[in-house]
């Protein structure tokens, strides 16, 4: 049976996709934080199901770091949104989920690539990335994901598809390769944060939603 969403569960992902990313990462209690170095140069903040008080606590300090930003999960997204409100929180992005998926309905080993493909792997301890490439031009990343093992659970994070190869199903492919490999550590269930465009493929292939993704800003 998969997890439910908790804040347990969110420290890992937490953890896992700034283990993937590089960043530099907090845990002050129900507060986790990853340094995002790469895109705003500062801290965002990710909370489960966040009171009144956290929002209130978190929106001071965004005012005060106008870069920072809140990553938000919760059940309830209207009550969300509402007490986001109500404290002067804005809401930069609420089209993502968070998903799950059981490993053991995946493959174990590496499938195949398309014909005219070439797969690249590369593994660093328990972080993985896998590459698609035009096998008649292999400096080309056709498709390309990430994974690390962390606590039990395997994060999946930047599945990425080029324009010209989309619906190919690279994407399929990049994410069976990446299953498998997480399997080589012990690990029973993967998390990832879907976008709109990754949420129909990714349900396609076993996972399940366990609510919406709220991004917020001052």
């Amino acid at each position: 049976m998969a997890s439910n969403a908790s804040d347990e569960l969110i420290g890992t992902w937490v953890d896992g996709w700034a283990g993937v990313r590089g960043y530099e990462i907090r845990h002050e209690g129900r507060v986790h934080a990853a340094l995002r170095h790469d895109t705003t140069g500062d801290w965002e903040y990710v909370i489960y199901e966040p009171s009144k008080e956290e929002l209130a606590a978190v929106a001071e300090t965004l005012k005060k770091h106008p870069k920072r930003r809140l990553t938000a999960f919760n059940d309830s997204v209207d009550d969300l949104l509402n007490t986001a409100n109500e404290v002067g929180l804005q809401v930069s992005a609420d089209d993502e989920v968070l998903m799950v998926t059981e490993l053991a309905v995946h493959d174990v080993e590496v499938p195949l690539p398309s014909d005219g493909f070439v797969f690249q792997i590369e593994r660093d301890g328990t972080h993985a990335y896998v590459s698609l490439h035009p096998e008649d031009n292999q400096e080309v990343v056709a498709a390309s994901g990430h994974v690390s093992a962390v606590d039990g659970f395997a994060i999946f994070d930047r599945i990425i598809t080029g324009p010209d190869f989309r619906r190919q199903g690279l994407g399929t492919l990049i994410m069976r390769a990446l299953a498998s490999l997480a399997q080589e550590h012990d690990v029973d269930e993967g998390l990832l944060i879907a976008s709109v465009d990754g949420q129909q493929l990714y349900a396609s292939l076993g996972w399940t939603s366990l609510g919406k993704v709220v991004l917020f800003k001052a």
